[in-house]
Order: structure tokens, then C-alpha cells, then sequence
């Protein structure tokens, strides 16, 4: 699938090109959110070591492309940990290549604001509290 076709934004192609990702990376589960912070966030079945207990995420907008995170300690919330920097719809063989590298890379990481590296943002989805 092109990122033309996945621009288009047409349901069913967006359907397909999600679901090609999903199928590639393993993931357990596919929730659409349809929010101005995600399209689609698909569970992963590792996790990141520093948030044991938690399951990874791919999280998709159609306009900026996936990031890796963990789901967050309340239903709806995503922490965005790191972005996959491949573009807004990347082949889904390569975010499976850069899922694993990233996941590689993380092992050991944990986030240290005093260093400036910056600290995970969360992300508010469907359901979330407000507040």
C-alpha cells in the first residue's frame, strides 16, 4: 500500500494498511481512537523493561506516523515513549524492523529528565479521566 492510497483516507484502505502493520508486528490487539492525538492504537505483545507490567504500543496518526509506548496506568492513556521516524505510512516491514531495533535499544533505557533527554508525554485517548 502507498502513503498516497493511506493519505487518501479512505477507511477501508487505511483498514488494510493497519491491519498489514498489526499482522507484521504480532500485535494482540487493534483499537481505533479517531482522536486529533491518534487514529489506531495497536498492542504490542513485549514491553519496554523500565515499564514492566505493561504492554508496548504502536500508536498511529495518519499524518505524523507511529510511535512506540507503553499503555498508560489509566484506560485511554498512551505514554509516547519514541516515535519510529519512518514517515506518516511507512511499509509495515519496516516498522516491524525499527519496532525491534527501538525495543532493542530501550532494555536498558529509563528516562532521566536531568540529562535532557526528555521524559515520556502522555496522551489522553477515548475514556480517559479529565482533570
Amino acid at each position: 500500500m502507498s502513503i498516497s492510497q493511506v493519505r487518501a483516507t479512505s477507511s477501508a484502505n487505511v483498514g488494510e494498511y493497519v491491519g498489514s502493520v498489526a499482522a507484521t508486528v504480532d500485535a494482540l490487539s487493534v483499537d481505533w481512537w479517531f482522536t486529533p492525538a491518534f487514529d489506531v492504537v495497536v498492542t504490542l505483545s513485549s514491553e519496554i523493561p523500565y515499564y514492566r507490567g505493561r504492554k508496548a504500543v504502536l500508536a498511529w496518526n495518519r499524518h505524523f506516523g507511529w510511535s512506540l509506548g507503553v499503555h498508560g496506568l489509566s484506560q485511554g492513556n498512551v505514554l509516547v515513549v519514541e516515535a519510529l521516524g519512518l514517515g506518516p505510512a511507512p511499509d509495515p516491514a519496516q516498522c516491524s524492523d525499527r519496532v525491534a531495533e527501538m525495543l532493542t535499544e530501550l532494555a536498558g533505557w529509563a528516562p532521566q529528565r536531568a540529562s535532557g533527554k526528555p521524559a515520556p508525554r502522555i496522551v489522553h485517548g477515548p475514556g480517559a479521566p479529565r482533570g
